[in-house]
């Protein structure tokens, strides 16, 4: 025997009370009431007309439960507070069950109770709504998001006519419910009231309460491979949690356009089995919103609701321009995939080739970053070969060697008087397989940058080798992050292997971690939860992170061999590059039409809705929803397979490309490639960027200076550079302690007490029925819970 269903007794009057009893139904029929304060149940006597199982229960009212049983009844029942033998009546009761037949073929049934009294059901990729007050007709079919045809509402003593919707081939099985129409009066509920569904795609679908009109789609996979939404939430109005399989929580906050990701996190590595939201702790001293994730390992996680913690911080950030010293920095990434070739070979083909590379930009960065492709040759089998199974220890330091020049090489270019007058001094340099990065500073800025750390990810053979991959370096210039990727993708020009690039870009931003940076805390007497604000280090992130993602970061760069292609043909490839028509072959460039720069929309049918781009809300870490079109019908399946998955790099940006495409030459010559398989000519040398907005935060804007290649034989690839600007702050530590104080005190005095008198008239509404007339009874009563209760209910 095991539990089915559960659903608790909502308390009358007394907050304290609530939860004290719960119904639970079990395998074998039967409906036990569970004491929370004690080890005591009894069972309860329920007369029905049906002898199956009840598989759901819903709690809609002081003591009122709903039943589901499988044969599609639906019974109302109140809570006797008592055991007792005799049997209890239904206080009505309906039936949905052809609805729930239909609902079963199709997959799990899911149910929603949302307000106005209605009964949502929805199986596979339809749903039903039902008016429990007029028999068993349900007032809606909902299945998609185009209305096809409708009925006007009939008289009252008829049954509300249907409207079936049309779906699109985008739509996936929708796997929960969630409303926000209990926290808003009717007028609002009709007028701006949401009904949500996750789905096995990734997706959040949402409908217009009132109307019942399919209205937005929202794209949530973010490039996962389990990326299903197995539970969903209501917390106020505006922000719906969302939980994945994979285990993540995400807000969306739904009063911004275009909907952002406001907040997301891992909670767990088990999915989220469910969310519930309870108002009630606001009604008594623990004074908070509480948000609890169950898993499907069974763990239990508490949040807070109010997001306190980012409301405070994203009111910090937007005072920092009063906090901090801001000043501009230039970067300068280098990129070149070397083909194996040796510094010194390089040197004997052409002489001082190097330090021209690092100088083509003119003036001395202050951080100038160097990613290198192939250092060791990648193309050679039995070098692959070696280093997957034998990895032996000559190899090792073969490849060590090989390192050591290119590093030396680079010193050697960078010295006082070589490169530029100024002098460099090595940051932090790594390597991984063929890949290779070294991050110099300018001597005079040196003891500015701090924190520095690294992260590497396989994504060859399935993540298991590092023929391909990246390698991530992560530093705090003043109070500022900013992380370098240096990367090398899959190759080849076919439709899978751009997706497989897509994969990797996926795989590279979820994988980075970074160590979390030692805390600088200042020594202010804050509680819970704005005493982690006082951990001034963690200003140098954004978007509520602490530096162990790729993402966190004010400024981040994602650089090296992406090895994106063309879609057209060599032939036309190379008569647009004779023409010196590059605007035109830029058309047909992979990469583009995914960058943040771009913004038309995804190719598919409407009323799809776009998935919206864009910046983050007033809450922590953002995860902006892809936003990508084709330029060739030929790859509408590629797009599709991007537009459900994301594209991770869809926030990033590029600078205008005015060179000529960097593969793939012949060695030593200007010819593009002439071997067998004649490649179509590409930009496969990429440098892209993501900065903040000066409305968002005032670190990490992002200024770009130069974007060029230059020319060398020694390679199939042409190296490039980039020259960016980029703010940087240095925080004020006592002019934030001041500010910090000040932004606490608000919060509790304006945002906390708004939630408060929301949970009271949440309260009142259990007995008024009305959303909107339980506003007006606390207002009645000065505000006072009590004596709106007693006003409704009676002294006690």
């Amino acid at each position: 025997e095991r539990f089915v269903g559960i659903a608790p007794v909502q308390a009358a009057r007394d907050p304290a009370a609530e939860c004290a009893r719960v119904w639970a139904s079990t395998s074998l029929g039967r409906v036990l009431v569970l004491s929370t304060g004690s080890t005591g149940a009894y069972q309860e006597r329920l007369q029905s007309a049906s002898r199956a199982p009840i598989f759901h229960m819903f709690a809609a009212g002081p003591g009122e439960i709903w039943t589901v049983r499988d044969d599609g009844l639906v019974e109302v029942w109140h809570d006797r507070g008592t055991a007792s033998d005799q049997p209890m009546a239904p206080q009505r009761q309906f039936s949905i069950s052809s609805e729930l037949q239909l609902a079963r073929r199709a997959g799990r049934p899911v149910l929603l109770l949302a307000r106005p009294q209605e009964l949502w059901l929805a199986g596979g990729r339809s749903v039903w709504v039902f008016d429990p007050q007029r028999a068993s007709a349900p007032l809606a079919s909902v299945a998609g998001s185009a209305l096809l045809s409708s009925q006007a509402p009939q008289p009252a003593s008829a049954a509300l006519g249907l409207a079936q919707l049309g779906l699109t081939a985008h739509d996936a099985a929708i796997t929960c419910l969630a409303a926000n129409t209990g926290l808003m009066d009717e007028a609002a509920a009709a007028a701006r009231g949401l009904v949500f569904a996750g789905t096995d795609a990734g997706h959040v679908l949402a409908w217009r309460a009132g109307s019942r009109e399919r209205w937005r789609t929202l794209d949530m996979s973010g490039g996962e491979r389990d990326a299903r939404v197995t539970a969903l939430a209501c917390v106020g109005e505006r922000h719906v949690w969302v939980g994945l399989a994979s285990g993540r929580l995400a807000v969306v906050d739904t009063s911004r356009e275009p909907w952002a990701v406001a907040k997301e996190w891992a909670a767990a590595e088990s999915a989220v089995a469910a969310i519930h939201v309870d108002w009630t702790p606001l009604l008594t001293a623990r004074a908070k919103l509480q948000v609890a994730s169950v898993h499907a390992n069974g763990s239990v996680f508490f949040w807070d609701g109010a997001l306190a913690h980012d409301r405070m911080a994203a009111e910090l950030r937007r005072r920092t321009p009063a906090l901090a010293r801001t000043r501009e920095i230039t970067v300068q990434i280098n990129s070149w995939n070397i083909g194996a070739v040796k510094p010194d070979a390089l040197d004997r083909a052409d002489r001082g080739f190097v330090a021209r590379w690092l100088g083509a930009c003119g003036a001395a960065p202050e951080l100038l970053v160097v990613g290198l492709q192939e250092v060791v040759d990648l193309e050679s089998k039995k070098m692959t070969a070696k280093s997957l199974w034998r990895n032996t220890t000559k190899q090792r330091a073969d490849i060590s060697k090989r390192y050591g020049l290119w590093r030396r090489a680079l010193e050697r270019a960078l010295a006082r008087g070589t490169a530029f007058a100024a002098g460099f001094r090595i940051v932090e340099c790594q390597n991984m397989v063929g890949l290779f990065v070294c991050v110099f500073a300018r001597d005079d800025v040196y003891r500015a940058v701090h924190e520095v750390d690294v992260a590497h990810v396989k994504t060859g053979l399935g993540g298991l080798h590092g023929n391909k991959g990246a390698i991530g370096v992560r530093v705090v210039f003043d109070d500022t992050s900013l992380c370098f990727v240096n990367a090398h993708l899959a190759a080849g020009e076919s439709a899978g292997n751009n997706l497989a690039r897509i994969q990797h870009c996926a795989a590279i931003v979820r994988g980075l971690a970074f160590k979390r940076p030692a805390a600088e805390l200042q020594a202010l007497q804050l509680a819970a939860p704005a005493a982690d604000l006082a951990n001034t280090a963690l200003d140098a992130f954004v978007d509520g992170g602490d530096g162990q993602r790729f993402l966190d970061h004010a400024a981040c760069f994602f650089s090296g061999d992406l090895n994106f292609r063309l879609r057209t043909s060599r032939m036309q490839a190379e008569r647009l590059v004779d023409a010196g028509e590059l605007d035109t072959l830029l058309q047909f460039d992979q990469l583009l039409p995914m960058l943040a720069g771009d913004a038309r929309p995804i190719a598919v049918p409407p009323p799809f809705a776009v998935s919206p781009s864009g910046l983050p809300s007033d809450v922590s870490r953002s995860r902006s929803p892809s936003s990508m079109s084709s330029s060739d019908a030929s790859d509408d399946e590629e797009v599709r397979d991007v537009g459900s998955a994301g594209f991770a790099l869809r926030a990033f940006h590029e600078m205008p490309i005015r060179f000529r495409p960097t593969y793939k030459y012949d060695v030593g010559t200007e010819r593009y490639d002439t071997s067998e398989k004649r490649r179509t000519p590409a930009w496969c040398d990429r440098v892209l960027f993501r900065g903040q907005t000066p409305d968002h935060d005032a670190q990490g804007c992002i200024a770009p200076l130069d974007y060029q290649r230059l020319e060398c034989m020694q390679s199939d690839h042409r190296p490039i550079v980039a020259a960016l600007r980029v703010a940087v702050k240095h925080v004020d530590r006592d002019a934030r302690a001041r500010v910090l104080a000040e932004v606490c005190a608000d919060y509790q005095a304006r945002t906390a007490a708004e939630a408060t008198v929301l949970a009271r008239v949440l309260w009142l509404a259990r007995h008024t029925r009305s959303f909107g007339a339980a506003a007006q009874r606390l207002a009645d009563a000065g505000g006072s819970l009590d004596r709106a209760l007693d006003t409704l209910l009676g002294a006690p």
